[in-house]
């Protein structure tokens, strides 16, 4: 019906046009009648243009939605990315703290062992001062038979004497060993714990370093949440638009 009121409107627009040579074979106009095909012609291009400008609206809209999906999309995905790498954070965070829990715990074993050692020593040490105490008894009272026994035990206490000091520059020669293989531990001892020492401040430097991170983060956080770009549009955005405006029928005015 569009159709043909916008031919028949321009058939009554073409024919007042005419000159009047042209059509004096021809019956006069009505008046009434080329009014009503002019104010049918006006009523089609207003109701023309109101659609012109429903679809522009509605591809503005459109644009304007698909623009905020985007943004809101890209907000989700960097806050799952965000969660992802600080769960693999937290899991690596777990397996170090895991290995600084058994150093530790092989360290204070190792003390223990060292105390267990050292309370040990102190026994050996106070059993060789025993023997050591007792030796020296039984020397002197060989010392003393041998005064007594002077002519016949002369050789006897001189073997024993002998047999006495070969005793003694073993057991020196061996105090002497223990006490090299000691210092020797102890040292391998202080560069582990410097070591475990040094390994513990890096731990505690990571993790100030974690919790100066997430302070920061903390911060950061409110002001991407409060960033929108609704003007922001794509080429697919403006490739749909240009179709859209190629399908309306032209010309058309505002």
């Amino acid at each position: 019906m569009m159709s043909i009121s916008l031919a028949a409107g321009v058939a009554a627009v073409w024919l007042v046009s005419l000159p009047v040579d042209q059509v004096l074979n021809h019956p006069p106009i009505d008046p009434t009648a080329a009014k009503s095909a002019e104010a049918a012609q006006e009523n089609f291009e207003q109701e023309r243009n109101a659609e012109i400008d429903a679809s522009i609206a509605t591809v503005a809209a459109r644009r304007t939605q698909e623009a905020f999906e985007q943004a809101r999309n890209a907000e989700i995905d960097a806050s799952i990315a965000a969660v992802a790498a600080r769960r693999a954070q937290q899991a690596f965070e777990r397996e170090r703290n895991a290995e600084i829990d058994a150093s530790i715990a092989a360290v204070a074993a190792r003390r223990a062992q060292d105390a267990f050692e050292q309370a040990r020593n102190a026994e050996i040490d106070a059993s060789i001062a025993a023997v050591a105490a007792r030796r020296a008894q039984d020397a002197f009272e060989q010392a003393r038979n041998a005064e007594i026994d002077a002519s016949i035990a002369a050789v006897a206490a001189r073997r024993a004497q002998q047999a006495f000091e070969r005793e003694r520059n073993a057991e020196i020669d061996a105090s002497i060993a223990a006490v090299a293989a000691r210092r020797a531990q102890e040292a391998f001892e202080q560069a582990r714990n410097a070591e475990i020492d040094a390994s513990i401040a890096a731990v505690a430097a990571r993790r100030a370093q974690d919790a100066f991170e997430q302070a920061r983060n903390a911060e950061i956080d409110p002001t991407i949440a409060a960033i929108n770009f609704p003007w922001s549009l794509t080429l697919a955005d403006i490739q749909l638009g240009f179709l859209q405006f190629d399908m309306l029928e032209q010309p058309w005015r505002p």
